[in-house]
């Protein structure tokens, strides 16, 4: 198949679960239920229910359970399972979500990579993450599941026998590329563990279930667009995927609009660009769920009368969300990144790693079952970033995040900024240094410095400054000096 791009399957392709990876499960344990039967259930209980669309197609749980089933079974004839990598290099689709599934119903870890990308970027993810089978044709995917024709299976369309079989909590769900400061990507590898907690308290917090309609709004490559799968087809709701994206201004009211968003995640820079709801904007949207980045006091006095407003906080090294708000109310001012999620541990440590008293600062740590398992490949790093947890269990780690916080009176989280030189703009995760990394490969550029300028309140930039790779001549700099 020309889509598939099938290697050698080594005995994992990731790091081998087990206590390294988190606290280990024992007799007494919960039981810690996988992406895939998390789907599975749900394709029981409404089967009918409409689970994905895109404004011109509608697939049923039944029909989205079928497709991705089908192509599961292909994906395990090609090496896929516990802890070895699918790429998934498709546009913002059906195809791409039904994929998405499909490689957890194989028991295998997706990753999600977005082919707006620079070809640079996607080949250096794909060499790094090594993956046993890499999904880049829509059209042959699209082949695979199925789409031309009935989804097979009728009533009793669901997971075949073997597929996912051995997958445990503590095997990847998904790997997630974030920028590194060295110039080179790193792959977040998360297991199943956190994702039942997470889904089932999102739900609630988030009031989406059977009936609601879920924005996917993000970049396939941004683990924000994880979020958007797990709180749709893993509550009984329906991801709208419109094909075209990301959206700004009146296009993005238009899209919330006409497919009757009900359930969306912004990021502050993309809902600034909204018209006021005052206007009528976005008349369905009941839960705006913004993070990221930090969120402006006036964006909250704006959105929050009239509908279920959530902060939420999370770094791409845990599963989404480690800390979320309450309902935000106008008035109050910048709002916290509330307290942990539950099966979180959240503390605000000194560089001794004590606990420091509330109104001082410290570094923020993540600890729970929602902490990855590390960086893809990247021991060392993983050692120096996922360290032992002190204040948990026997076995338990917790992520060094390198946001500064501080707690307040009453026991909320304050965002403070970071500790290194990593900066978040219009919710991208980005490390100059990267940048600048790229910026030296130029043959005519000997050193390279980027920074964050903010030259209009509000509207933040990349700017990079670069020197020459050689000295220039007497006559150029007598050029640059101009006339005397």
């Amino acid at each position: 198949m020309t889509d598939l791009h099938d290697k050698p399957a080594p005995a994992s392709s990731l790091p081998q679960a087990g206590p390294a990876a988190g606290a280990p499960e024992s007799a007494g344990a919960p039981a810690y239920p996988t992406l895939g039967e998390l789907f599975t259930a749900w394709v029981a209980r409404t089967p009918d229910a409409p689970a994905l669309t895109d404004g011109r197609r509608t697939w049923s749980y039944r029909e989205l359970g079928a497709r991705a089933d089908r192509l599961a079974a292909h994906l395990v004839r090609r090496g896929a399972g516990p802890d070895r990598v699918v790429a998934l290099v498709l546009p913002r689709s059906m195809e791409l979500i039904a994929a998405e599934l499909a490689v957890a119903r194989a028991g295998a870890a997706f990753l999600p990579v977005d082919p707006a990308y620079p070809a640079e970027r996607r080949a250096l993810m794909l060499a790094d993450a090594a993956p046993a089978v890499t999904l880049d044709d829509p059209h042959g995917v699209g082949r695979l599941l199925g789409t031309g024709e009935p989804p097979d299976g009728g009533e009793d369309a669901g997971p075949a026998a073997g597929h996912g079989a051995g997958t445990g909590a503590d095997h990847a769900a998904y790997v997630i590329y974030t920028s590194g400061s060295t110039g080179t990507p790193k792959g977040v590898t998360v297991t199943h563990r956190g994702i039942g907690g997470f889904t089932s308290a999102a739900a609630e917090r988030y009031a989406v279930g059977p009936g609601d309609r879920v924005l996917q709004f993000s970049s396939p490559s941004f683990d924000a667009s994880v979020l958007e799968l797990f709180i749709s087809v893993l509550t009984g709701a329906t991801l709208v995927v419109p094909p075209q994206g990301p959206w700004l201004g009146d296009e993005l009211a238009a899209v919330l609009d006409e497919h009757r968003i009900t359930h969306a995640l912004i990021p502050p820079a993309a809902l600034a660009t909204l018209p006021d709801p005052a206007q009528g904007t976005a008349r369905r949207l009941s839960t705006l769920i913004v993070g990221a980045e930090a969120c402006p006091a006036g964006l909250v006095d704006r959105w929050a009368p009239g509908r279920r407003m959530i902060n939420s906080y999370g770094p791409t090294e845990t599963t989404i969300v480690a800390t979320w708000t309450g309902p935000l109310t106008a008035g109050r001012g910048t709002p916290t990144i509330g307290g942990a999620v539950p099966h979180t541990r959240v503390h605000v440590l000194d560089p001794a790693m004590r606990p420091v008293p509330p109104g001082a600062d410290g570094e923020l740590y993540v600890a729970g079952d929602g902490v990855a398992r590390g960086y893809l490949g990247r021991p060392g790093l993983t050692a120096a970033r996922f360290v032992a947890d002190p204040f948990g269990p026997p076995g338990a780690r917790m992520y060094r995040t390198g946001d500064r916080a501080r707690r307040t009176a009453d026991g909320e989280l304050e965002f403070l900024g970071r500790l290194d030189r990593q900066v978040k703009i219009r919710g991208f995760r980005i490390e100059p240094g990267e940048i600048e990394a790229a910026l030296r490969q130029a043959g005519d550029v000997g050193e390279a410095v980027v920074v964050v300028r903010e030259d209009e309140p509000g509207h933040q930039r990349l700017v990079g400054y670069v020197t020459p790779a050689r000295p220039p001549a007497a006559d150029e700099r007598a050029a640059a000096a101009g006339p005397r």
